[in-house]
């Protein structure tokens, strides 16, 4: 009956470490207008601090499809910094692709839901 509680907290224990490091506690969104890949628009910084549009960047980013092959895209509209990472984005109402500013060759696209309620955050 004891090893069977010991192996109980043990696990218990580990599924809240893991779960606790693998949330990140983003607390804002920052989205800049973008001229070109390197230049920002002046005066274009918009911040989202309300948990509900924080939250819907989140998940619509992190669930991002990538896409196979290597990339040439034109410049971007927007760039997206969150927690610790930095996105270029393309939207429409219909669709959205990202790209990490960690890895420009490649490119993931939202989900056609993210991609509306992204572009109605922004518009």
């Amino acid at each position: 009956m004891k090893k069977w509680s010991l192996l109980f907290l043990f696990v218990v224990f580990t599924l809240s470490f893991i779960g606790g490091c693998s949330s990140e506690n983003i607390e804002k969104v920052d989205v800049f207008e973008m001229e070109s890949f390197s230049v920002i628009k002046k005066d274009s910084l918009t911040s989202y601090t309300d948990s509900k549009v924080v939250s819907d960047f989140v998940k619509a980013f992190k669930k991002a499809k990538k896409e196979p092959g290597i990339v040439d895209m034109m410049d971007p509209r927007y760039k997206v910094e969150f927690g610790e990472e930095s996105y270029y984005l393309w939207i429409s109402k219909e669709q959205g692709t990202i790209m990490n500013l960690d890895d420009t060759h490649t490119i993931y696209t939202l989900s056609q839901s993210s991609a509306k309620k992204i572009y109605e955050l922004l518009n």
